[in-house]
């Protein structure tokens, strides 16, 4: 009995940890633009075996997102755009393939190239990254249509440059990926004209710090307690006693 005690103690042990490093990680990027929290999903696992009948391990199968939006906040800088409710910019990952993310910062570089505040180059028209000739100015619409005033031209004399690449998915075929940003497991999104943006806005985290904070705190209890079981069931079975505190 006390071996089945410990082996149950630990699997929870193992669970906990994935928690604690889901909510220390949310908590880490409170406030990363557009950052989704994490939800770690759990899943009961059986071993096979001889010996082994009632042996089920509890493991993190993936890593999901809070989709829900973060909070708004003016910047009034031009090149600052918040996705307007569901949709996300198409950019271009480090490793050359189409990604996703919703982290409007954007910069343009000394190449004319507009790219996120990570690096990312964001795409555009036929779903390649966008560059800009030297402006005078420049302006996004809330379609993410890209204008501006080339170098030597009259103020007035306005172009229509590009259009930011805006996608719609479903977000249960959104997977997050190593750095970050989301793949859409269905392949290449299509552009979709419904999504709006707010031009002189960034989204925050949706991590609450508050929501973190407790969380860690129930993940660290939980973490006492199942530590407290392992050592009680290993006294018992040497033949000793040991009371379980639980606070």
């Amino acid at each position: 009995m006390s071996q089945q005690a410990i082996y149950l103690a630990m699997t929870g042990l193992n669970a906990t940890m994935d928690r604690m490093t889901a909510a220390t990680n949310n908590l880490a990027n409170a406030s990363t633009t557009a950052f989704k929290a994490q939800q770690p999903v759990f899943q009961a696992r059986p071993f096979y075996g001889q010996g082994l009948p009632d042996r089920v391990d509890v493991i993190s199968t993936e890593d999901t997102a809070d989709f829900r939006p973060g909070p708004l906040e003016q910047t009034g800088r031009n090149l600052d755009v918040a996705v307007n409710g569901t949709g996300w910019i198409g950019v271009q990952a480090a490793d050359g393939t189409p990604a996703l993310t919703r982290n409007g910062a954007l910069t343009i570089s000394a190449d004319g190239l507009l790219q996120t505040s990570d690096g990312n180059p964001v795409l555009g028209n036929g779903g390649t990254p966008i560059t800009l000739p030297p402006l005078q100015n420049v302006t996004i619409g809330e379609d993410g249509t890209i204008s501006g005033t080339p170098l030597g031209q009259p103020a007035t004399e306005i172009t229509t440059l590009n259009r930011i690449f805006l996608a719609n998915p479903q977000t249960k075929t959104l997977k997050r990926r190593s750095d970050g940003l989301f793949a859409d497991q269905t392949g290449q999104p299509l552009p979709d004209a419904s999504v709006k943006l707010q031009v002189g806005a960034l989204e925050g985290s949706n991590a609450n710090p508050v929501s973190m904070m407790m969380s860690m705190i129930e993940n660290a209890r939980s973490f006492q307690m199942q530590t407290e079981l392992v050592h009680l069931a290993a006294t018992e079975g040497q033949g000793q006693s040991s009371p379980l505190t639980l606070s």
